[in-house]
């Protein structure tokens, strides 16, 4: 039985591994993953409990917790006459007049506010998962050129071993091929650990080491006066702010307590017990030692809070101005290099039909290849630019993949 179970959990840990490695259809498929495994999905499920928990407070009948007073009071320690004295009271805390509305008013707020920070957090998320991603893309497709850029110097190199061999060339160009192989090994070796340490970030944040299966985006429009998730939450905290303070305001004293008082008298000396029942009212002062700390940190918080959402306007439409113009320019110059690598490529395959033919020698035709092989790389570094640009704008428009 020990062993039944020993294998059962190793299966299940396999299963996970598997799972862990299994790549996402999309980058929204990735982006739900990223959020399930983030803090910021714990800390706003707390936050919204928070604001449940504020809920229940204001909908309550009272404005706290009831209590019971049990007093007593007797001679068995002095005169001994038999005079007993029993009181029992029971108060209950009630709202003053606009506090229970105001109390309602800041629930709402802070359920209001909870959901936008639960935004604002899968903005944050997503910004990571995006900048992973677009670094692994970058890195596999580097590692993919470097990849082929060794076979093709692997290549020349057999083919130059042959005239070699055949005695048309010298043995100086064998050992200039080899070197240029070893380098490109090289090369290819130090992308490959790029790629490791590109898959093991972007495990470190979504659990998954492969890229999804679709991971470009298409620019989001831009639309004038739609909501950001970061300017709605700085406005959802003004909100808040303003309500803290209205329910200070409504609150500068504690609860008044109404009860009801049970009372038995007993004189002694075989009189009859005397038996009572009575209400009472108790006020609570206001003092400014009570109201000033808490209606000064509001005061702050708001200023605070009025503050950021300002600062939040400049920062978002900055953000989105430096975006459209790193998009342009990132479209510009891949229209650029796109054409260097066609030309370099041609240059290149051009050559090496030279070369094969015995017209030149091996140094030019390595020249030309690894400047092709070069630009190609370059190509594939302002392809990811391009994509991660793109991301970039979207992110800045606080859409979500």
């Amino acid at each position: 039985m020990q062993k039944f179970f020993v294998l059962l959990a190793a299966s299940f840990a396999m299963l996970a591994d598997v799972c862990a490695q299994t790549p996402a259809t999309d980058l929204h498929a990735l982006f739900e993953v990223a959020w399930e495994r983030s803090v910021a999905m714990q800390t706003t499920a707390g936050r919204r409990q928070e604001a449940a928990a504020s809920r229940v407070q204001a909908n309550a009948l009272i404005a706290g917790s009831p209590s019971i007073d049990l007093r007593h009071r007797g001679d068995q320690l002095t005169d001994r006459r038999g005079i007993r004295e029993s009181e029992v009271a029971l108060g209950v805390p009630v709202w003053m007049p606009g506090q229970r509305s105001a109390r309602g008013a800041l629930a709402d707020a802070q359920a209001a506010e909870a959901e936008s920070s639960m935004m604002l957090g899968q903005l944050a998320v997503a910004a990571e998962v995006r900048e992973r991603v677009w670094q692994l893309a970058a890195a596999e497709s580097e590692n993919e050129v470097l990849r082929r850029r060794t076979a093709v110097a692997r290549s020349l190199r057999d083919d130059v071993q042959r005239r070699v061999t055949a005695g048309d060339l010298a043995r100086t160009d064998l050992l200039f091929a080899e070197q240029d192989l070893l380098a490109n090994r090289a090369l290819m070796t130090e992308s490959e650990a790029r790629v490791i340490e590109m898959r093991a970030r972007l495990m470190q944040t979504s659990g998954v080491q492969a890229l999804p299966l679709r991971y470009d985006e298409l620019p989001a429009p831009v639309i004038a006066g739609a909501p950001h998730p970061r300017l709605d939450a700085a406005l959802r905290a003004v909100e808040r702010g303003e309500r803290q303070i209205g329910y200070l305001q409504k609150s500068r004293r504690d609860a008044p307590e109404v009860g009801v008082t049970y009372r038995r008298d007993s004189a002694g000396g075989g009189l009859p017990s005397d038996q009572t029942v009575g209400v009472y009212v108790r006020f609570p002062f206001a003092t400014d030692a009570r109201n000033l700390p808490r209606e000064t940190a509001a005061q702050t918080e708001l200023m605070t809070a009025r503050a950021e959402r300002d600062r939040a306007e400049r920062v978002v439409q900055s953000e989105i101005d430096t975006a459209q113009q790193r998009l342009a320019l990132a479209e510009q110059q891949l229209a650029l290099v796109s054409q260097r690598n066609a030309t370099l490529a041609e240059r290149a395959l051009l050559l090496r039909k030279t070369f094969n033919a015995g017209e030149i020698g091996l140094p030019e035709v390595l020249r030309a290849q690894n400047q092709a092989l070069d630009a190609e790389v370059e190509l594939t570094r302002v392809r990811a630019q391009r994509g991660f640009a793109i991301a970039n704008l979207n992110q800045a428009l606080g859409v979500l993949p």
